[in-house]
């Protein structure tokens, strides 16, 4: 019994210590907390790509902080702050360090990671890391010299790039607070007979390169966490790119045309599978027949570009007019056997941002799939450099990678580790619509009918005398049964 007795009072501390951490943990769950909107990618998302997701020139936050190859931007930083501090009036600088101060419990609560920084090293970071954002935007709005930064061609490039990681933001509150404390008042006095400009608008034109000064009308208020964030919202969708386009003679004279050139080649088809050897041609090409497939779901795959040219469908450029201001590279659209994508640049620094806008998204449960979605359309349509080519000819991709194999490789590697809900995505009903017009046979055959006989005028030439002769041949055998069957009357 004593040992008993013995036993039981060497589990009282840690009984106490278990309670004590249920009570900790009991006491946080009525707080309602904003979830963390900067993270450190996981090692699925990461993989083998992991140099995407890390500066090559710049640290911002305090995840790649202090890392030797980035420390000389730091001098370069505290350039940036004494040149923002002397647009402005005296004691600003008091006024910024309180403004962040306040924020920065706020701040912290942002980045996935608890951070092992001294509450003023990390205002201080917060500081000089913000104020150089603002600046930097000032700098590009007013095209000024960007003093060391301007001095190779290579550096200013790097830097977009590395303001765009997921591992490399600062709260966009943060800037915000910098940018209304110190320079807005400078655009009120510069733009007298103009509408303020906001620090959103300034970020917006410099992470897309001047395509958008203002957020389309959906997202034009939401909330935003960071740069990467503006970034990942400017390429929302445009609903009314998808919807019904403006009344036009010659875009409905160009529908009655097609739809007149698809009658011609189904009454050829028609009149090939009476009059010719169709048994023959049913049996060589009996593959092409639809299977049964489960309409009801969304489908997760879709054929590749290859594939689908072969069953009828052709790629187009999505083409930017007056009404598609907006648009950008996840307008895709799906009608009558025609897929438009607009134009979408493959580089080393394109390939870095799309890692880090779907790691974004994979993280971020609110952000939405937009990206995800586009990446998995890509993967599906791409699956060798015959692919990519395809896409290339029309226009549809521009390459400065080494080889159509690169980009294949590229778009195979970009979904690997992340989640798409393909019952709820916003490509789903292109992928839906392009799985029922690639298993339908009739379909299927137009195409092969088209590429076999009609690919150049002289197949078109042969093909029409071919059919010409037939018919009179049909025409003389008839002739022939009936003077057979009715033979003339001879003359009496």
């Amino acid at each position: 019994m004593a040992v008993a007795a013995e036993i039981v009072l060497e589990m009282d501390p840690l009984l106490d210590s278990i309670k004590e951490k249920l009570q900790v943990i009991g006491s946080q769950t009525g707080e309602v907390e904003e979830p963390c909107t900067i993270y450190r990618v996981v090692p699925s998302i990461r993989g083998e790509e992991g140099a995407a997701f890390d500066p090559k020139i710049i640290s911002i936050g305090p995840f790649h902080r202090n890392k030797k190859h980035l420390l000389p931007m730091e001098d370069i930083k505290w350039c940036y702050l004494h040149k923002l501090l002397s647009r402005v009036q005296e004691n600003t600088l008091e006024k910024l360090l309180g403004v962040v101060r306040a924020q920065a419990p706020q701040a912290r609560k942002m980045y996935s990671e608890k951070l092992c920084l001294e509450p003023d090293a990390f205002v201080k970071m917060l500081l000089l890391d913000g104020c150089f954002i603002v600046e930097f935007l000032v700098r590009f709005l007013f095209e000024e010299n960007h003093g060391q930064l301007s001095d190779t061609n290579w550096k200013m490039p790097l830097v977009r790039s590395d303001l765009l990681l997921l591992e490399n933001q600062i709260p966009f509150f943060i800037l915000q607070s910098l940018f209304d404390s110190s320079v807005a008042s400078l655009f009120d006095l510069k733009n007298q007979n103009e509408p303020p400009i906001t620090l959103k608008e300034l970020a917006l034109s410099y992470v897309t390169l001047g395509r958008l000064e203002t957020l389309p009308e959906p997202v034009n208020n939401v909330k935003i966490h960071h740069l990467l964030h503006l970034f990942q919202i400017s390429l929302t969708p445009n609903p009314a790119l998808g919807g019904p386009q403006p009344f036009s003679c010659m875009k409905i004279l160009m529908q009655f045309l097609r739809k007149c050139k698809r009658f011609i080649i189904d009454l050829i088809i028609w009149s090939l599978s009476i009059c010719l050897c169709c048994f023959a041609v049913f049996r060589r090409h009996s593959y092409l027949l639809p299977s049964k497939r489960d309409s009801s779901r969304a489908p997760r795959t879709i054929p590749s570009a290859t594939e689908l040219q072969e069953a009828g469908i052709i790629f187009k450029k999505r083409k930017m007019n007056q009404e598609m201001q907006n648009m950008c590279y996840l307008d895709v659209k799906f009608e009558d056997g025609i897929m438009e994508i607009p134009c979408v640049p493959i580089q080393a620094m394109t390939i870095s941002l799309f890692h880090n806008l779907i790691a974004f998204e994979q993280c971020y449960p609110n952000s939405g799939s937009h990206f995800t979605s586009y990446a998995a359309l890509m993967d599906n349509l791409i699956n060798t450099p015959m692919d990519v080519a395809v896409l290339r000819d029309c226009g549809i991709i521009e390459s400065k990678l080494g080889s159509d194999n690169e980009v294949a490789i590229f778009f195979n590697q970009l979904c690997k580790g992340g989640y798409l809900d393909y019952e709820n995505h916003y490509l789903a009903e292109v992928f839906k619509d392009v799985r029922k017009f690639s298993s339908s046979s009739g379909h299927r055959w137009r195409a092969m009918l088209v590429r076999d006989y009609f690919s150049n005028p002289w197949a078109i030439i042969s093909f029409a005398a071919a059919f010409v002769l037939l018919g009179l041949t049909i025409v003389q055998t008839v002739f022939s049964i009936l003077t057979y069957v009715c033979p003339p009357k001879q003359p009496t």
